[in-house]
């Protein structure tokens, strides 16, 4: 295994052994109604890959003065990817920040995580490692540290470490507070939300905007503790992947999070205290760290403007992770966006999130399929051609619903792919991953999806019109979902 491999393996090793410790701050926030939140998340686009020496981090971007963006991906190395949009960055790459001489705390190499305008300069927030003995008996150490830069991320000024943890390294673990992302709290402050390796807790600290090289942490209602070798307190199992909402004025966090059923939405008006949306943005199956597994893999979850590249966002912004496919190791990692609408009703809403079931063509063969996941190796070139209906993320309250399976088979070559009620693949086709859930019956603002196919091409794919858009014919109705 490569050294991006290995590292994100002993991650997950430690990460998922137990349950998640509750927060030591009660979360408040009177003035948030977080039950009227309403969530759209639409098609996953694939930016980038596979790749098995890229992809280890939070994406990050910046729009450059010609209105192109350039994006920042890492694994070791840091590379600068250029595109006319945060959709479309599958150009060539340029190495900008590479691993420290031996001995340094970057020795390992140098992540940038995060990427802030700060007046005419780009302030960059650094992972590190050191100790780079990678493996489930392993250990490594990590950092975090600030930049600088004048040409919008080209080049690079190093101005030090500023958060480190109070653990010492020792053989067979991971150490130290790292895997952080920057925020702009527009108080005068720099935020950041890190992952604390001793017991996988989210930690905060902050530094002035006018001083981003001197770091303060979070400790028992203060902000007092230094960044390096400080205590902090912990704020919850919220993941690094950190954003400022600013129309809201609030902080949103975004995690995988196996024990709540997918990707979790958090937000906090204080930055420390948070409260969570009850439904996950995208529903999962599993977050196995051991590649290949049965089920797929979402991490390095983050949130980014669409229009300026930073993670200070509106109501309309990109969700953003890099993904694994099922059966896949981590040489097929993409980068995945999905454009999500977020909403404030003046009420409680029955269901606050849902997901884009897409219908997706390809041209060269006319054939047709229908998924909420992204789509990969042989379908990469597979195009949108419609929104179907939107997905609920979990299965509702007080209605009937059905759990919709994603199905694939591989036969002398010809891939076929299908939705099916869960645990009802059958005909040779191997469960894949779950789509998400349908009413069993119509509601208020639902289309039907039925499930058709393509005699010709043999071929399933899904439609909301009985007559499938003479595209097929309906083989049956599967549920309910919520009209595009």
């Amino acid at each position: 295994m490569n050294h991006g491999v290995l590292r994100i393996a002993g991650l997950a090793v430690v990460t998922f052994v137990g349950v998640p410790a509750i927060a030591e701050t009660v979360p408040v926030d009177a003035e948030f109604c977080i039950e009227c939140v309403q969530v759209r998340v639409g098609p996953p686009v694939v930016v980038r890959g596979p790749f098995p020496d890229e992809l280890d981090a939070p994406f990050t971007a910046l729009r450059l003065a010609d209105g192109s963006f350039r994006g920042f991906s890492a694994n070791g190395s840091t590379y600068a990817i250029e595109g006319a949009s945060l959709l479309d960055l599958d150009g060539p790459r340029r190495e900008v920040l590479r691993a420290g001489n031996s001995g340094q705390e970057s020795e390992c190499g140098r992540w940038l995580t995060s990427a802030v305008r700060s007046g005419n300069a780009v302030l960059g927030f650094v992972h590190q490692e050191s100790i780079c003995d990678y493996g489930p008996q392993g250990q490594t150490d990590k950092t975090m540290a600030i930049a600088t830069s004048s040409d919008d991320g080209l080049t690079w000024i190093d101005l030090g470490t500023v958060i480190s943890g109070r653990d010492s390294p020792r053989p067979g673990t991971t150490s130290g507070e790292g895997d952080c992302t920057m925020i702009d709290g527009t108080d005068g402050y720099l935020y950041a939300y890190c992952l604390r390796n001793s017991d996988w807790q989210t930690i905060v600290a902050r530094a002035r905007a006018s001083e981003p090289a001197v770091w303060h942490k979070f400790y028992q209602g203060s902000w007092n503790e230094p960044g390096l070798d400080g205590e902090a307190t912990a704020i919850g199992f919220l993941g690094p992947g950190a954003g400022y909402l600013q129309q809201h004025d609030r902080v949103a966090t975004v995690t995988n999070d196996p024990w709540f059923g997918g990707v979790r939405l958090s937000f906090s008006a204080d930055k420390v205290s948070f409260v969570d949306l009850e439904e996950p943005l995208i529903a999962v199956d599993g977050s196995d760290w051991n590649r290949p597994a049965d089920t797929d893999l979402i991490a390095y979850v983050t949130i980014l403007n669409p229009e300026t590249g930073s993670n200070a966002v509106n109501d309309r912004f990109l969700l953003s992770y890099v993904y694994v496919p099922p059966g896949k190791g981590f040489e097929n990692r993409y980068l995945v966006h999905h454009e999500v609408a977020l909403s404030i009703e003046t009420a409680p809403v029955p269901v606050q999130s849902s997901l884009a079931l897409t219908r997706w063509a390809d041209p060269t063969q006319e054939a047709y399929l229908a998924s909420s996941g992204p789509l990969t190796g042989e379908r990469l070139g597979y195009r949108q051609d419609s929104i179907v209906a939107y997905l609920m993320t979990r299965a509702p309250d007080g209605a009937a619903s059905v759990k919709v399976a994603e199905c694939s088979r591989d036969w002398s070559g010809q891939l076929g792919h299908q939705l099916a009620e869960d645990d009802g693949c059958g005909n040779g086709y191997v469960r894949q991953r779950t789509a998400g859930w349908l009413y069993r019956d119509e509601q208020p603002g639902t289309v039907p999806v039925y499930r058709c196919i393509s005699e010709t091409r043999q071929s399933h794919f899904a439609s909301s019109k009985p007559d499938c858009e003479r595209l097929g014919v309906m083989e049956f109705r599967l549920g309910y979902g919520f009209a595009p």
